[in-house]
């Protein structure tokens, strides 16, 4: 019994565990707002001067940092895109949050983020970490983009 708790443990750890007795999966861990998205929000979008934290510049209106991050992206209206909203929650697909930091931009709606915090202009690969947008945001969005 010890060595099937012990397997089972590892296969949860992996991303879910059939029970023997139940014929059951358990749930992977789903993506958090604090835990998953607004770390990464902080290191790569709010901690530059010029960009979304502390000292932004005249052209940047959106708080990224730490409890102000949430509030400034669920359910608000893009001002860079007519009719966009930031996130909608359960629809990743229309929310441009994922457009700006895949850079599915037409002209006039801003660069690709986040930028070079060294010269201001996208980079030639994003510095998110990989699947962040695809696993880890859409997630969250897709499942309400709830405040947890």
């Amino acid at each position: 019994m010890k060595r099937a708790a012990f397997a089972c443990l590892l296969a949860f750890a992996a991303g879910g565990c059939r029970s023997r007795d139940k014929g059951t999966t358990s749930p992977a861990a789903q993506p958090s707002f604090s835990g998953d998205i607004e770390p990464v929000l902080a290191r790569y979008c709010a901690s530059a001067d010029g960009c979304h934290g502390d000292h932004p510049t005249h052209s940047v209106s959106l708080d990224l940092r730490p409890s102000h991050a949430y509030a400034a992206l669920v359910s608000v209206p893009a001002k860079t895109r007519a009719g966009a909203v930031r996130v909608v929650p359960r629809e990743p697909e229309r929310s441009f949050l994922l457009d700006k930091l895949t850079g599915t931009l037409a002209f006039g709606e801003g660069k690709p983020m986040p930028l070079d915090p060294a010269t201001g202009a996208p980079p030639e690969r994003s510095p998110l970490p990989p699947a962040f947008v695809d696993q880890v945001l859409k997630g969250w969005i897709g499942r309400g983009a709830p405040d947890d």
